[in-house]
């Protein structure tokens, strides 16, 4: 496994098995830091200040081609399971990639969510509404 730290000054730090590029986490772009992180099984996914997401490590599943936001929507959350990743946008909208084996990626359509939690093999999100 691998752990991503999120450090004060906006940077982050990766370290474990790095078999794959899961440790290998892009430097921002100039003015820009992390402000979220998150590692899955053998992925790792950040949140830049900037509202954009990125994502480094294994592919396989397509865990790392992270999916559009909507129109004029920047990414407020980053959750990463097994073999899957989470977005959350500014617009309460809730996208996912990667393995769907268990349906982990099959999202709600059109529910507003205000945040979103991503495990081994699911998903879960809570909807502006509460449920």
């Amino acid at each position: 496994g691998h752990t991503v730290l999120l450090r004060s000054d906006g940077r982050a730090v990766a370290c474990g098995l790095n078999d794959h590029g899961q440790c290998d986490v892009p430097e921002p772009e100039p003015g820009a830091t992390y402000s979220q992180v998150a590692a899955g099984g053998y992925h790792t996914v950040l949140l830049r200040s900037d509202g954009r997401a990125v994502a480094c490590g294994k592919n396989l599943h397509g865990q790392c081609s992270l999916p559009e936001l909507g129109p004029g929507a920047t990414c407020v959350q980053v959750c990463a399971g097994e073999h899957h990743t989470v977005l959350l946008g500014s617009d309460g909208r809730a996208v996912a990639c990667g393995s769907n084996t268990y349906g982990q990626c099959d999202l709600p359509e059109g529910e507003r969510c205000c945040f979103a939690a991503a495990g081994g093999g699911h998903t879960v999100l809570l909807l502006s509404d509460g449920r």
